[in-house]
């Protein structure tokens, strides 16, 4: 099911044909997003990559621009605490990497974070949503702000106070981050 959310100059294939993006993608709830993994466990499988919903592992929430690709289960649980995720692919370069980082700072629930195995060369989540772009023009960047304006805090946990944060990621438990 697709839902439009205003996402400035992207439409279908030709949004992404001319760099910018699909349309918000709405998807179906994973039926196994009430469990929760405990450290070690091995990965699930996910209804759609990356994913929007699911099996996902509580206590490390990595927030603003985070260096190295988080684990799905993170993704997920991130996504469950009303957080927006923004992947990119690695080869798009620095300047994909500068076009993004301001994303963070609409709002601290944004965590930015390489990705080399996008099905798009960025993808922007949120609990069962998702935005895939072409590339980091300026169309591209109206819909991922719009995006994260309209996602952000929606997911169906409450969101994690900002008194118990901080950049780079809070721990709940005393297990090292991954």
């Amino acid at each position: 099911m697709a839902l439009g959310l205003g996402a400035a100059g992207c439409s279908g294939a030709q949004g992404l044909a001319t760099g910018g993006c699909a349309p918000v993608h709405q998807d179906v709830l994973d039926i196994r997003s009430t469990l929760h993994l405990l450290p070690g466990a091995p990965e699930p499988p996910y209804a759609t990559d990356p994913p929007t919903s699911g099996a996902h592992r509580v206590g490390y929430y990595p927030r603003g621009v985070v260096a190295t690709p988080i684990a799905r289960p993170t993704q997920v649980a991130l996504l469950e605490s009303g957080f927006v995720v923004v992947q990119y692919q690695s080869s798009l370069g620095v300047d994909a990497l500068a076009a993004l980082r301001p994303l963070t700072t609409a709002s601290p629930y944004v965590t930015l974070a390489p990705n080399p195995s996008l099905p798009r060369p960025v993808v922007a989540t949120s609990w069962v949503h998702d935005l895939r772009c072409a590339g980091v023009g300026p169309s591209a960047m109206a819909a991922l702000r719009t995006f994260v304006t309209q996602r952000v805090g929606r997911g169906p946990q409450p969101t994690i106070p900002l008194a118990a944060t901080s950049p780079g990621g809070i721990t709940t438990t005393t297990a090292p981050a991954p």
